[in-house]
């Protein structure tokens, strides 16, 4: 008996389900322009936990005179973690979206890779409860750290 394959109406979801069954292999986000920009790639990712990696190289486009990532373009890289953590804990089909975000820039981000680490720290029936982290490729240097709260929907709705 062929179990039916689920219908993803949200492609950045249908994305991490495509990761985490093919093995996880690293996996660029193309279907977003504004991930596609700033060179997100899925690295980890677990769905019971509601927790993913996201790795980030920015176009040049988000470099400031001084040589460091504009905040903004710092934020998106910690709100699409949270966004996704959430992603993937949602029912086929449902999606998320911020309410509120509070970022806390720690220190300069010069031009290179980031990894942005999401989690759900708590989910309800109509909101999720996030944080993350952005740190240098390395992990090793802290850069930014952002909580969200994000609207849940059903794939109905």
């Amino acid at each position: 008996m062929k179990l039916p394959v689920p219908e993803f109406t949200n492609p950045d979801q249908a994305l991490i389900h495509r990761f985490v069954q093919g093995g996880e292999r690293p996996m660029a986000f193309d279907a977003n322009p504004m991930a596609r920009a700033l060179g997100t790639e899925l690295r980890a990712a677990d769905l019971q936990a509601g927790r993913v990696t996201l790795a980030f190289e920015p176009d040049p486009l988000f470099i400031q005179g001084t040589g460091v990532i504009q905040g903004g373009a710092l934020t998106a890289m910690l709100d699409f973690a949270m966004a996704f953590a959430t992603l993937a804990q949602m029912p086929v089909g449902g999606s998320c979206a911020t309410v509120n975000l509070n970022t806390a820039f720690l220190r300069p981000a010069p031009q290179g890779r980031y990894l942005a680490l999401g989690e759900v720290e708590r989910r309800g029936r109509q909101l999720a409860f996030t944080h993350a982290r952005l740190l240098r490729e390395d992990g090793e240097v802290l850069v930014a750290t952002a909580t969200s709260t994000l609207a849940l929907m059903a794939p109905d709705s």
